[in-house]
């Protein structure tokens, strides 16, 4: 499990707010109703079950450097897998915590990924040119 870890680098964006939210529910102690915290479980599997599955079609390699474009898998049906896996988790945490806090970070999060998301997408556009154009025009971005 280390080794998938390792690959499945956790966003800036939501680390931050999830803290943050942590912090304040900690301190406040709000809580959405009880009904609420089942569906938060269901989002918190799925999106760990997104991002391993990201990592594994993903295979080796540096994320950060991409040496070809990943389009099977769950890259078939999102380019951004692991960002979406990440907003899973992040609303399913905050469900199953029935934190209102870490929801409410969860808008801020998903704005800042947009925009890390745009820049990343120049970059491989870039890298990868016609090959990227044609799966940017079959696949959505989220």
């Amino acid at each position: 499990m280390s080794a998938i870890w390792e690959r499945t680098p956790l966003p800036a964006e939501h680390a931050v707010t999830m803290i943050a939210g942590l912090i304040l529910h900690a301190r406040t102690r709000p809580r959405l109703p009880a009904a609420l915290a089942p569906v938060g479980w269901v989002g918190l599997a799925a999106g760990l079950g997104l991002n391993v599955w990201a990592v594994r079609a993903r295979g080796e390699g540096d994320i950060d450097a991409p040496d070809r474009l990943v389009t099977a898998g769950p890259y078939a049906l999102t380019r951004n897998p692991m960002y979406v896996g990440w907003s899973l988790l992040h609303l399913g945490a905050g469900l199953a915590a029935r934190s209102p806090w870490l929801l409410a970070g969860w808008p801020v999060a998903a704005a800042l990924v947009h925009r890390a998301v745009l820049r990343e997408e120049r970059q491989l556009a870039a890298l990868f040119g016609d090959e990227h154009a044609g799966y940017a025009r079959r696949v959505p971005r989220y």
